[in-house]
């Protein structure tokens, strides 16, 4: 397949903002099934959630001092300010809920 554009990628990590660039490809071959379908790198997958901005190290971490800790909402946020992750209340909120539909798969 080609590589049909570039598509930069910001992730935030508990290391810091990590820039991707995404190589998305295409199917040129008109007979194909999958003719003009976008194909993402599979690695991508295993940093972040599709359309999310946290990478799942962070996720992680959140669901460790939730549930191991039994810190709550703003307590977790204020930990992770410290740590020079900038984060809304709600975004951990949002991620917890992300961290719960994980472990359920």
């Amino acid at each position: 397949m080609w590589n049909e554009y570039n598509n930069p990628r910001h992730i935030r990590t508990l290391n810091g903002v990590v820039e991707l660039q995404l190589k998305i490809r295409r199917c040129q071959n008109q007979s194909c099934l999958r003719y003009k379908k976008a194909y993402r790198p599979e690695q991508e997958g295993s940093l972040a959630l599709p359309q999310n901005e946290f990478g799942l190290d962070v996720i992680a971490y959140i669901g460790a001092l939730r549930y191991q800790e039994h810190r709550s909402v703003p307590q977790i946020h204020t930990h992770l300010e410290l740590k020079g992750i900038c984060i809304s209340q709600r975004t951990v909120t949002h991620l917890i809920d992300r961290y719960d539909e994980l472990l359920s798969l």
